[in-house]
């Protein structure tokens, strides 16, 4: 038999490439939106950076005031205690010439103005103003200090009993005729004076002939969680004594200078000076025609040099 002919093998296919799924439509033949693109991370910044700048941002402030580092560590020292001596050593100025340094610093008009500005800062800060420290004096100078303490006259035990004998309490008789009766006396001889309802809250009686109407005085210490905001900055505290409590109280005379000092009472505080031209009408009014004050000694008159100072001769001594 003969043999067949091999068949003939297929020539390799190409290979093709892959296609890319196409975009799922959506109904009523809309395209789908695409996708955002993811933003771009931010770069963090390096904490060198970040310390650089802000020495640059301190820097400019300092060159905005016009002030050194050196200078601005002193306005920052002084603000502590106001202390232009101590303040310019903590600042790094010489010991040995820090008073002057100091004096010479509030000298200057730019410290003068960064120690204002620090000024009204702290202010802010505290919420201490002048304002504020003056309503406080004003408390205290126009306080009433009844409202601490009070003196208060009573009656005296004679005043309201019958016949302006002795009277008592309800307990007090109570107990005296306990008392009487223990020492086996008659209950009908016990002497009841001048009877019941002693009450030292009521006033005195004018015709008392035990306390002639002046009555028995007693202190009487106000409770201090119902004062009123005057009487709370006028309140200094207490103390136990061996003679009693003692509430202490601030000075009301030193609130009320300091007032008197602020709204210039005081002519040299305010510095206020006399009407030179008001003196001058006083004077004419009071007399002297001419205004001048005259004087016992002229300062300014010279005696003539060489010849003898002598008296001057009058009229009547001439011969």
């Amino acid at each position: 038999m003969a043999s067949q002919p091999a068949p003939k093998k297929a020539p390799p296919k190409k290979p093709t490439a892959k296609k890319k799924p196409a975009a799922r439509k959506s109904a009523a033949g809309v395209s789908a939106p695409a996708k955002k693109a993811a933003p771009p991370k931010k770069a963090t910044p390096k904490p060198e950076r970040a310390s650089s700048a802000i020495k640059s941002d301190s820097s400019t402030d300092n060159a905005d005031k016009g002030l050194t580092p050196k200078q601005q560590r002193f306005v920052d020292e002084y603000m502590v205690d106001l202390n232009a001596t101590q303040a310019a050593i903590r600042a790094g100025y010489s010991r040995h010439t820090a008073g002057e340094q100091g004096c010479q610093l509030l000298a200057k008009l730019n410290i003068q103005a960064a120690i204002s500005i620090a000024r009204k800062a702290q202010q802010e800060r505290t919420g201490i103003t002048a304002d504020r420290v003056l309503t406080e004096i004003a408390l205290v100078a126009f306080a009433d200090a009844r409202e601490l303490v009070e003196v208060r006259k009573g009656c005296c035990r004679h005043c309201w009993g019958e016949g302006f004998k002795r009277q008592r309490t309800v307990g007090e008789m109570n107990a005296d005729m306990v008392e009487w009766r223990k020492d086996g006396k008659d209950p009908a001889d016990f002497d009841q004076e001048g009877g019941i309802g002693y009450n030292p809250h009521r006033p005195p009686h004018p015709d008392c002939p035990d306390c002639v109407g002046e009555g028995h005085a007693r202190t009487v210490i106000k409770d201090t969680r119902q004062l009123s905001q005057a009487a709370v900055a006028l309140y200094a505290g207490a103390k136990e004594t061996k003679y009693g409590i003692e509430v202490l109280s601030h000075s009301k005379m030193d609130a009320v200078e300091k007032l008197a000092k602020h709204v210039g009472l005081y002519e040299k505080d305010n510095q206020q000076k006399a009407d030179p031209l008001s003196s001058l009408l006083t004077r004419i009014a009071q007399g002297n025609s001419n205004g001048f004050v005259p004087v016992a000694v002229d300062p300014e008159r010279q005696p003539a040099t060489g010849l003898p100072m002598r008296a001057d001769v009058g009229d009547d001594d001439e011969d």
